[in-house]
């Protein structure tokens, strides 16, 4: 599914492309906290522009938390993870109209929401001590030891590359949660996109750095989008246009 590409080093110009993609430029952001990679990617295909603001960490050093809105329906991203003292995060999973959770969610060991079988919710992030991980929903074990997580989907990449079957119509902003499967995470927001295009973006070679994704689980899009980053001295802030049930957030260990 993926054509062959001669791999390039990404820097100042750049002209990787995969599946009619190309990755025009890519800049870091000022401030980021310590540890944390964060940049802003300009994406091309032809007259169709994309732009991708992402995070990089290890998780050596960061840990992810699901995060449950103190108030569903009425909190805002930004305000809800620097009341925590989160140093990033995203939105997080599927919700019903009553601001219900949609699938499995775990909050600090506490289940919220059970796990669900549905096509959609084909993925589902864990956090166990010492190990983040994405395991398709099929495969899912919760074990005691079970400290966070949220199932979302579709899955957009696996084994390492995109998954067969995924949308290329309809486009919606989009939040990606992506590993190589090595210790290695990014949290990704991209402007209007389908889902076929995400997975094709997010393996663009030098697009992460020297690694590519093993792995990535679409989160809730469209208006639920929205990506914030404690930098100094001015937050970096993607505002999502909609309330959402939970969060996604990155902590130092």
């Amino acid at each position: 599914m993926i054509p062959r590409l001669a791999v390039g080093l990404l820097f100042a110009s750049l002209s990787t492309s995969l599946a009619g993609w190309t990755l025009t430029s890519s800049d870091p952001a000022d401030g980021a906290p310590r540890g944390l990679s964060v940049f802003e990617a300009h994406i091309a295909d032809g007259d169709r522009q994309a732009t991708l603001t992402g995070l990089v960490f290890n998780e050596k050093a960061h840990t992810l938390r699901v995060i449950d809105s103190p108030s569903p329906g009425q909190t805002r991203l930004a305000e809800t993870l620097a009341g925590i003292a989160a140093i990033a995060g995203v939105n997080g999973s599927y919700f019903h109209e009553d601001m219900r959770p949609v699938g499995l969610m775990v909050a600090n060991g506490e289940e919220i929401h059970p796990f669900e079988k549905a096509k959609l919710l084909a993925g589902v992030l864990t956090v166990r001590p010492g190990k983040i991980d994405i395991v398709r929903s099929s495969r899912f074990e919760p074990g005691k030891n079970l400290r966070e997580a949220l199932q979302c989907g579709p899955l957009l990449i696996e084994d390492g590359v995109p998954v067969a079957g995924l949308n290329s119509e309809r486009n919606a902003r989009r939040t990606v949660v992506a590993t190589d499967g090595r210790g290695r995470w990014a949290l990704i927001y991209l402007t209007s996109v389908t889902l076929a295009d995400s997975a094709n973006i997010l393996l663009l070679p030098g697009l992460l750095g020297d690694w590519t994704p093993r792995t990535a689980l679409n989160l809730d899009g469209g208006g639920s989008s929205g990506l914030w980053v404690n930098s100094t001295p001015v937050a970096l802030s993607r505002p999502e246009f909609s309330n959402v049930r939970n969060y996604l957030a990155v902590f130092p260990k």
